[in-house]
């Protein structure tokens, strides 16, 4: 018997028990819908949380630490940051000298106890990727905007002797016109504090000019001035009685950039391996991803298993269209319908079942999953909003999920075809 006979005949079949029919379909159709909703779901979670460590940007950024992996001191000087920048899947290194001053003085107002962030103007003062995760914070650029400098320009190294100061810096010191700053000279205090018996030592004055305002939404926007690391280094040799601090010392901080998630694993191992320790969070991002694909599976597993009790349904109605069939079956044993083509009829009717319950359940997924999106989206459930999808159903879930339908509802049916397929001609035709 040809497939095409076999399906004919099996809707046909089909169609003249509408009901028992239309319930045995809802039951896969419900179990299916179940498999497509949570798969959806699955996927939207995934989705949702690969698109937020997206826009954390920052964590393409690599600290390296001025000690060795077994937690020696070793210094980072400006060749080790060179080797770095040569690193392949390299974007940007950033390296500062940290310290404190206990007084910053412009015009009449004073600003104690500022922090100075002394950059290697050879190399990055701001992150590509700091920027670009500012970027995605859609309300806080509307706010104070995105770009690093909100008044007067960077720092470059021609012009060594001026700073950036941060806006929450000004702030403090209860400056609010901004432009007004750039260009006026700033003068940076550093001094011990005084202690009874002790010989008292003179202040260190360093002036230099502003070039520009950073915005707060940045590290050395809050209550810091950036300098070069020429001038951090004498606030250092200053306090530690000591000259060339870069070449002795190195730098505090530094931050190697790399060019995408793929490389942060590849140039921390190279930085390791010139016996540096590291931090990142490369490690973050391969976890979450790791636990969205279990909640993935978990939430399929669970519609699976609705679809393969709904089967059970199948298993009854296959079962009650043999014993209708009992004398159809006789009749055409007795005309020469081998065991396979009686098994194949029924095995090919119980697939029909599947097929028609997996379209079903599509439709009723598709509609249920719109509906859902565009109510969370509507009143921002979870901070979702328009465009976003909670339940994101691809084209492979729903190909899947037939072709899944389908074969349990086979599986199902294999037990009343093999029933259908030995049943002894004379005794179904004498059956009524």
């Amino acid at each position: 018997m040809k497939l095409a006979d076999c399906l004919k005949m099996a809707f046909s079949d089909l169609n003249k028990r509408k009901l028992r029919t239309a319930l045995t379909s809802f039951g896969i159709a419900v179990g299916a819908m179940l498999v497509i909703l949570m798969a959806g779901l699955g996927q939207g979670i995934q989705q949702i949380g690969s698109d937020q460590i997206k826009q954390m940007d920052t964590m393409r950024i690599i600290k390296v630490i001025p000690k060795t992996t077994k937690g020696k001191d070793k210094i980072i000087a400006e060749d080790i940051l060179d080797k770095f920048k040569k690193v392949s899947g390299v974007a940007g290194v950033s390296a500062s000298i940290d310290t404190e001053v206990g007084e910053v003085k412009l015009g009449s107002r004073t600003g104690k106890k500022v922090n100075v962030q002394g950059n290697n103007l050879k190399f990055n003062v701001f992150m590509d990727a700091k920027q670009n995760e500012i970027k995605s914070d859609k309300k806080k650029v509307k706010k104070y905007g995105y770009r690093p400098i909100i008044a007067g320009d960077t720092m470059t190294r021609k012009n060594m002797d001026s700073v950036l100061v941060g806006q929450t810096y000004l702030n403090r010191i209860g400056i609010k016109d901004y432009k007004s700053v750039v260009g006026k000279e700033i003068d940076v205090v550093v001094s011990f504090p005084e202690i009874p018996g002790a010989p008292k030592k003179q202040p260190l004055l360093i002036k230099a000019k502003i070039a520009g305002v950073v915005n707060k939404l940045y590290d050395n926007g809050s209550n810091v001035i950036t300098t070069s690391d020429s001038i951090a280094a004498r606030i250092q040799e200053y306090y530690m009685s000591e000259t060339d601090y870069i070449n002795k010392k190195g730098y505090t901080t530094v931050n190697v950039e790399a060019k995408n998630m793929s490389d942060v694993t590849k140039v921390e191992s190279a930085i390791k391996k010139m016996g540096y320790e590291t931090q990142s969070q490369a490690g973050y991002a391969d976890r979450m991803n790791t636990m969205f694909t279990i909640i993935k599976a978990i939430l399929i597993a669970a519609g699976a298993i609705v679809l393969i009790v709904a089967s059970i349904g199948v298993v009854n109605t296959m079962t009650m269209s043999v014993y209708e069939k009992t004398k159809s079956i006789g009749i055409m044993k007795a005309q020469g319908a081998s065991k396979k083509s009686i098994r194949t009829m029924f095995t090919v009717q119980s697939g029909s079942l599947g097929f028609i319950g997996s379209i079903a359940g599509i439709a009723i997924a598709l509609i249920l999953g719109g509906i859902v999106n565009k109510v969370v989206a509507a009143y921002k459930i979870g901070g979702m909003e328009a465009g976003m999808k909670i339940v994101d159903i691809r084209a492979s879930v729903l190909a899947f999920t037939i072709i899944f339908t389908i074969l349990i509802c086979v599986i199902a049916g294999i037990v009343p075809a093999r029933r259908a397929a030995k049943l002894n001609p004379v005794d179904a035709l004498r059956c009524d």
